[in-house]
C-alpha cells in the first residue's frame, strides 16, 4: 500500500511543478489533512490492514469527512461493518460560552426519544415515544411526559426526515396521540392534545437519572438509573467531577447496607472507559480491587501494545461488595455499558452478572483521539479490542439477557423511571423479592414495535473513549 500511496503523492507534486512553476506549497496545502488522516490512521486504525487501497488521486480531494469514511473497515465485526470510528468537527464557541454548547451538551428540549413504526400497523407512519425528560428542561415544562406518543411538529407527519426537529430548536408544537380500547375491543390511536414547547436550551444533562433503595419484603434493593459514561459537565477527558459524584452515590447506598443492586444502563449507549473503571470499582467483589477489569489490545503498528484498567482501591471504601447484580439492558446499551458486563463476569460469574431486557448492541472495541492544531477537527477512530480479565470478548453480537423484556414491545402505561410500577423495573424487583417476573411468559400487550432511529444515537458521543 505504501508503494501505491506514494506513487500518488509524485503524481500529484508532477502535476503541481508542470510548466516550470514549483507550486508543491499549494499542492500540499491542499490535501495535507487527507494525508495526516491517512498516516494516523494507518499507524493506529485497528483494522488498518484491511483499509481500501487508494488507487485514484482524486479521492485526496474529497471532503476530509468523505476521505476518512471511505477508509473504514466495511466487514469488521463479523461483518457487521465500522460504524463507531467518526470525526468530529471543532467548532470554536464565542469566547463567553463554554464548550458544553455544543456536541452532546448543545442546546436541547430535554428530551430522549425513540422513532418508530405505527405499532398498530394501521398507516405507515412513524411516531416518536418519549423515553426520558429532562428536569427543569422545555419538555418538561411543556408538560411531556415519559412513555408519551408524538406523531406531528406543527402541522407535519414526523418522519426520518425531520426528526430531528424533536431535539431542539424554536418554540415549536408537539401533537400526541394514545393507544386505547374501541368498542370492539381493538387497539386505535386517539387524538390526545398538541403540547406547546418552549425554545431548547443549554442545560447540564447528568448521567446520573435516578438513585434510590426500595424497602421490599424486608429487602433494601439500590437502584441506579446511569446513562452516560460521562466525566464531568462538559464530558472532556481530563474531567473527574462524575467520577466524585459517583462514589458519592455509592457512599450513600453503602451506608443503608442494601441486600441487591439494580443498574440501569437501558438508555446507556457508552463513553469514557475511565468511568467504566469508577463504576466497575464500586460494584465489583472486594477481593476483586487492584485486579483487571478491562484490557485492551491493538493494533501492531500502534506506538501502544496494550492498556489495562484495574479495579480501582480508591474506591473500596464505597465498594458495596456484591456478589450478585442485576442490569437492565436494551438495543442502546452499549460500549462501556458493556464492558461493565464483560468485565464483572469473571468475579461474579455469568449467572450472577443477570440482564433484563433486550438484548445489547454489541459494541467490544474502543476509540481514541487524534488532533493536529491545523486541522479543525478530531479523529476517533477505533483502535483496540476490550477485554476481560479472562480475555474474553466475542460479543460482538451483544449480550443475549437472561430474562428477555422488551420495553419498546409493551403498549401499556409507561411510568417514571425509578417508578416502582414501570416496566423493567417492576419486573425486577419482583424477580428479587419473589423469584417471579410478572410479564413473563410475554403478555397479549406486547407486540413487535419496529425502531427506526432514536435521539441516543443522535445527540450522545456513542462508543468507549479512551483519554
Amino acid at each position: 500500500m505504501k508503494q501505491i500511496r506514494y506513487t500518488l503523492y509524485i503524481l500529484l507534486f508532477l502535476c503541481f511543478t508542470s510548466c516550470g512553476e514549483d507550486r508543491t506549497g499549494e499542492f500540499y496545502a491542499l490535501i495535507e489533512d487527507r494525508i495526516w488522516i491517512e498516516e494516523t490512521m494507518k499507524e493506529h486504525y485497528l483494522w488498518s490492514e484491511h483499509m481500501p487501497l487508494i488507487e485514484d488521486e482524486d479521492d485526496y480531494f474529497t471532503q476530509p469527512s468523505t476521505f476518512f469514511k471511505n477508509l473504514l473497515y466495511k466487514k469488521a465485526l463479523d461483518g457487521k461493518g465500522d460504524s463507531y470510528s467518526y470525526m468530529e468537527e471543532i467548532k470554536v464557541p464565542e469566547e463567553t460560552e463554554s464548550r458544553a454548547l455544543y456536541l452532546n451538551r448543545t442546546s436541547t428540549y430535554g428530551m430522549d426519544f425513540e422513532l418508530v413504526r405505527d405499532p398498530l400497523k394501521g398507516t405507515t407512519h412513524t411516531m416518536a415515544r418519549v423515553l426520558h425528560v429532562l428536569p427543569g428542561s422545555p419538555a418538561e415544562a411543556a408538560g411531556i411526559k415519559r412513555g408519551d406518543w408524538l406523531t406531528t411538529i406543527g402541522k407535519k407527519q414526523i418522519t426520518t426526515d425531520n426528526y430531528t426537529a424533536l431535539i431542539n430548536g424554536g418554540a415549536a408544537s408537539f401533537a400526541r396521540d394514545k393507544i386505547v380500547i374501541n368498542e370492539e375491543g381493538k387497539q386505535v390511536w386517539q387524538a390526545v392534545d398538541t403540547v406547546s414547547i418552549g425554545s431548547s436550551i443549554t442545560m447540564e444533562i447528568s448521567p446520573f437519572v435516578k438513585d434510590t433503595v426500595y424497602q421490599i419484603n424486608n429487602q433494601k434493593i439500590a437502584y441506579l438509573v446511569y446513562n452516560e459514561f460521562a466525566t464531568g459537565p462538559q464530558n472532556e477527558g481530563s474531567e473527574t467531577e462524575y467520577h466524585q459524584q459517583m462514589k458519592q452515590i455509592f457512599a450513600q447506598f453503602k451506608a443503608q447496607d442494601p441486600d441487591a443492586f439494580i443498574l440501569d444502563l437501558r438508555y446507556n449507549p457508552g463513553g469514557f472507559l475511565s468511568c467504566a473503571q469508577v463504576l466497575g470499582s464500586l460494584l465489583a467483589p472486594t477481593h476483586a480491587m487492584g485486579k483487571d477489569f478491562i484490557k485492551m489490545e491493538f493494533n501492531p503498528t500502534s506506538d501502544t501494545i496494550a492498556i489495562n484498567y484495574v479495579f480501582d482501591p480508591e474506591y473500596a471504601d464505597a465498594n458495596l461488595n456484591l456478589n450478585k447484580i442485576y442490569i437492565l439492558t436494551s438495543q442502546y446499551t452499549a460500549s462501556a455499558s458493556e464492558a461493565i458486563i464483560n468485565g464483572l463476569k469473571p468475579y461474579m460469574g455469568d449467572e450472577n452478572v443477570i440482564l433484563i431486557g433486550e438484548q445489547t448492541e454489541g459494541k467490544n472495541v474502543a476509540m481514541q483521539s487524534f488532533k493536529d492544531k491545523r486541522f479543525n477537527f478530531i479523529l476517533w477512530p477505533v483502535v483496540a479490542y476490550v477485554y476481560n480479565a479472562n480475555n474474553e470478548g466475542n460479543y460482538s453480537n451483544g449480550f443475549t439477557p437472561q430474562y428477555e423484556l422488551s420495553e419498546r414491545n409493551y403498549l401499556g402505561e409507561w411510568y417514571p423511571l425509578g417508578d416502582e410500577r414501570e416496566f423493567l423495573l417492576k419486573n425486577t424487583l419482583s424477580l428479587i423479592t419473589t423469584g417471579t417476573l410478572p410479564d413473563l411468559p410475554i403478555e397479549q400487550n406486547q407486540t413487535e414495535v419496529q425502531s427506526v432511529c432514536s435521539s441516543i444515537n443522535h445527540t450522545k458521543l456513542k462508543g468507549s473513549r479512551i483519554h
